[in-house]
């Protein structure tokens, strides 16, 4: 199993998904806010301003809707009929005096004859009274005093706003009739009042809009716009970030563009649909947050506590070795089901390494047999674990319920909870399956590299039996790291490895094959000492240095380890042929003579060392260096 720690962990995983769902989840509410609900509030926003337009046009309306009123109550009088007609000289001193203009609201009244000749007039100007003929408008040369001054039916009249040289002036005229308003027309009178800022500002006051008034002419010189360009009516509304503005064109009797009005609307409601979005995203942003550490919280406890469980102790074991440690994890899922499957293979696993370790080098009946057979078999019982591992491997799958998991996903009514959860057992299943799929390759390499050994003991019997073998310049790291796939993965007793750092910088010349034999035969009897010393943990050492031996250049390599040791008896007939100090009749003693024969056949020697029996033992293993390197 590989040791290489995960890039990211789940719960980094699952916290970052939540977390970047809940951010898609807000950025997609606030574009559909700014998309419908702001718009929504603009455009209410702009009805209100218009209908602050219409309020202001209305309240014009109005005072000209008055003034006629007044004018029509003046029209229709016996007495001003009689008066008109020369007959009646006292209404004048009776009615027409300038408490009259006052008490009605007039800032102008005129009484015209027929033929429009003034009979009587009287204009005031912010209270003082001024010759009618200033306002210019009831000569006979302007276009408008034939509307104002004669009526040629009793139902004709004039009302609006008229254009003076005073400014513009809201205007009402009806025939003088009499009180049954039954002819002859005997003339026309003629009310008016002035559209000034004062006015202006009482219709703003009475209407509770910010109304404001122009001239067109002014208008169009401050705009630089052509007056053809400004029509009676509506014109287009004008934005900035704090004001509608609404503008109406009003027309004078003639129907020209006169008077331009202008209403101007703060914008509020869209002030308050911003404030109403920013209150909602943060709303939204804190239930996210809130939901997303909900969320994580449960998902911590149902699914990541128990799979770092199951990985720890998964990483425990790869340390330890220990495969009779159950993690027993309490858990009714298929989390719980997949460890509770994880212990029982590790139990079928324990159980086969167990019975793998009874097994012992067999030697033949004749020295060269014997020796080759020796060697064989250090090459084969790795290949033998490895392909019974690689068996129970593609039995992985028997004890996962994926098929069942599929079929219940593939159901259409399958609840959305458990159809989560059969998910989250079928990746479980595959990562389980890709883990012993990876222990699998590396025991499919462990058998090559093993075959390779046989197949070049076999090759090297077969071709140079009668022949030395042919020297090559040999890597000692490369040649150990090879050796070392000979040690039990599933051993009883953990056994640590330790390569020293500079062995890359020691090179031999040897037979790769009989060297690899023999580092194999010293390590797995230095395995054995230790299981045997029954140590609690184990440990294996290999180190190389350069020495001289009679003026030839040496690398010493040692194998060491904390097994059984030996005495000095032991230490002068270890290399002997047949000696073994193992208890165990199916040793043969053959695999250390072996190895004493092939170093000296490469032109070296080995010897060992021990301080006693429980104090580990050396094997030190002198080869020829190759071209002179040294570390």
């Amino acid at each position: 199993m590989s040791n290489t720690k995960a890039k990211r962990s789940l719960q980094q995983k699952v916290s970052l998904r939540l977390s970047l769902a809940m951010a898609v989840f807000i950025a997609v509410v606030f574009l559909i806010l700014r998309a419908v609900v702001t718009p929504a509030f603009e455009k209410l926003e702009l009805t209100a301003a218009h209908t602050d337009l219409i309020r202001a046009e209305q309240a014009i309306q109005t005072d000209i809707d008055n003034l006629r009123a007044v004018t029509l109550d003046w029209g229709p009088w016996d007495d001003i009929h009689e008066y008109v007609a020369g007959r009646n000289p006292g209404f004048r001193k009776s009615n027409l005096d300038r408490p009259t203009l006052t008490n009605l609201g007039l800032d102008m009244m005129a009484i015209y004859e027929l033929g429009g000749r003034l009979k009587w007039g009287q204009l005031l100007v912010d209270g003082e009274e001024v010759p009618l003929s200033e306002l210019e408008l009831l000569g006979a040369e302007d276009p408008a005093s034939r509307l104002l001054t004669e009526h040629a039916e009793a139902d004709h009249s004039t009302v609006g706003i008229v254009r003076t040289a005073l400014g513009p002036l809201l205007i009402s005229s009806q025939p003088i009739l009499r009180s049954d308003s039954s002819g002859p027309v005997a003339g026309a009178i003629v009310m008016g009042q002035f559209l000034d800022a004062t006015r202006i500002a009482r219709l703003s006051e009475r209407t509770e809009v910010d109304i404001s008034g122009v001239l067109v002419d002014t208008y169009v010189k401050e705009g630089e716009r052509k007056l053809s360009d400004i029509p009676v009516g509506e014109l287009p509304v004008r934005m900035t970030d704090e004001i509608v503005t609404n503008c109406i064109v009003l027309a004078d009797i003639l129907g020209n563009p006169y008077f331009l009005v202008s209403s101007r609307t703060p914008r509020n409601i869209t002030w308050l649909g911003r404030q109403t979005i920013n209150a909602a995203l943060t709303f939204l942003a804190v239930a996210g947050v809130v939901l997303v550490i909900v969320l994580w919280w449960f998902m911590k406890g149902t699914i990541i506590r128990p799979i770092q469980q199951l990985t720890v102790h998964m990483d425990k074991i790869r340390k330890s070795g220990d495969l009779s440690d159950n993690l027993d994890l309490n858990s009714d899922d298929e989390i719980g089901l997949l460890a509770a499957q994880y212990d029982r293979l590790n139990s079928e696993v324990h159980d086969t390494r167990a019975a793998l370790l009874q097994q012992s080098f067999k030697a033949g009946k004749a020295d060269t047999a014997a020796e080759v057979l020796h060697n064989i078999r250090n090459a084969m019982t790795p290949m033998i674990n490895g392909l019974d591992r690689i068996g129970k491997a593609f039995k992985v799958t028997d004890g996962l319920h994926v098929k069942q998991a599929v079929e219940q996903l593939s159901n259409a009514d399958c609840d959305p909870d458990k159809a989560g959860k059969y998910v989250q057992y079928l990746d479980a299943s595959f990562d389980h399956v890709v883990t012993v799929h990876a222990e699998a390759m590396d025991d499919l390499r462990i058998v090559a590299s093993q075959a390779r050994q046989v197949e070049g003991i076999l090759s090297d019997q077969e071709k140079f039996a009668n022949v030395a073998p042919i020297a090559e310049s040999l890597v000692v790291d490369e040649v150990i790291e090879e050796a070392a796939m000979v040690i039990f993965r599933d051993a009883p007793t953990k056994i640590d490895i330790e390569l020293d750092d500079g062995l890359t910088a020691y090179r031999v010349r040897a037979h790769r094959v009989g060297l690899l034999q023999v580092l194999s035969n010293l390590m797995l009897n230095a395995c054995e000492s230790i299981e045997r010393a029954q140590s609690v943990k184990g440990r294996i050492s290999l180190s190389a240095r350069n020495t001289v031996v009679d003026d030839t250049e040496m690398v010493q390599l040692t194998v060491s380890d904390n097994g059984t040791g030996f005495d000095e008896d032991v230490r002068n007939r270890i290399f002997q042929r047949g000696f073994t100090s193992k208890s165990d009749g199916d040793f043969t003693g053959l695999g250390l003579h072996w190895c004493a024969n092939a170093v000296a056949g490469m032109g070296g020697r080995i010897f060992a060392d021990s301080e006693g029996e429980g104090c580990g033992a050396e094997f030190h293993v002198l080869l020829p260096a190759a071209q002179g390197v040294s570390a």
